[in-house]
């Protein structure tokens, strides 16, 4: 009967930092393990002590690096969101004229799919990969080919017709 009890599923959680039992809502969902192991004071304590142990690595992020480097930022930015939004564009309007079709994601078959460009100079040619493998790609593989050099996207003759 003991045994019975403890394998109940309880919506309580034990911290692994602090020890203490707390409500589910008390920690961060995880991808991987459903919840994290340590509550979310604890946490929130270990982000702020380990930015304080490794301020180097973080001033690339601050606002005064951004200050200093701000042009550099807009160019990229405004270069990048063209880019992409010229391959979407183009990717859009393939679907809607029939000469595209959106795929089950190669890696699990999902149906609902993101357009995946492994090249923004070939704003058609796509892989089909439902959101959880879109994100790991950029995750392993960083930004697609030609992010920053594609020009303004025109649907080509045979897509017109």
């Amino acid at each position: 009967m003991q045994q019975l009890e403890m394998l109940e599923k309880t919506d309580e959680r034990r911290c692994c930092v602090c020890k203490e039992v707390k409500s589910e809502e008390d920690f961060y969902l995880s991808a991987k393990y459903g919840r994290q192991a340590q509550c979310k004071p604890c946490h929130r304590q270990a982000n702020r002590k380990h930015k304080q142990e490794n301020a180097e690595l973080y001033t690339y992020y601050s606002k005064e690096y951004y200050r200093k480097n701000k042009q550099k930022y807009k160019e990229r930015d405004r270069r990048y969101s063209k880019n992409k939004a010229n391959a979407v564009s183009a990717v859009s309007y393939a679907i809607k004229k029939g000469k595209l079709t959106r795929q089950p994601c190669e890696e699990c078959g999902a149906e609902k799919t993101d357009a995946h460009h492994d090249d923004y100079a070939k704003p058609l040619e796509v892989r089909w990969l439902c959101r959880s493998h879109h994100t790991k790609w950029h995750v392993d593989n960083g930004e697609a080919l030609n992010a920053f050099t594609v020009r303004h996207w025109t649907p080509t003759e045979e897509l017109k017709s």
